[in-house]
């Protein structure tokens, strides 16, 4: 029997951007691997949040869950959280719950200058 690939986590942070990149499955025994990244928003003064879900096979609620509270934080912390959607089956979620709607996402991450 295959075990699920587990979620990698990469951050990087240059001026006031936090890129932080998921691969693999999402779901809620990677929470708290993503919420401690995401922990990083409160040492350094960060006006912009990249969550680049490109490489994440599978999203369930408890991922889904996690991405809504960064983005109220983003609201209530005044700043801005974009969401790069991830590819296949694990773009569903967005599309079936209607929160891509209330995200700013976007289909490509931003090139690096």
């Amino acid at each position: 029997m295959p075990y699920p690939s587990p979620l990698l986590v990469t951050v990087d942070e240059s001026d006031a951007t936090c890129h932080v990149r998921l691969a693999g499955e999402f779901d809620l025994a990677a929470v708290p691997l993503v919420e401690r990244a995401l922990d990083r928003l409160s040492r350094a003064p960060v006006r912009r949040l990249v969550l680049d879900l490109t490489a994440v096979s599978f999203l369930d609620l408890a991922g889904l869950r996690t991405i809504l509270r960064a983005d109220a934080r983003g609201r209530a912390e005044a700043f801005e959280v974009v969401v790069v959607r991830p590819r296949g089956t694990a773009n569903r979620i967005f599309t079936l719950t209607r929160v891509g709607e209330e995200l700013r996402m976007v289909h490509e991450p931003e090139a690096k200058a």
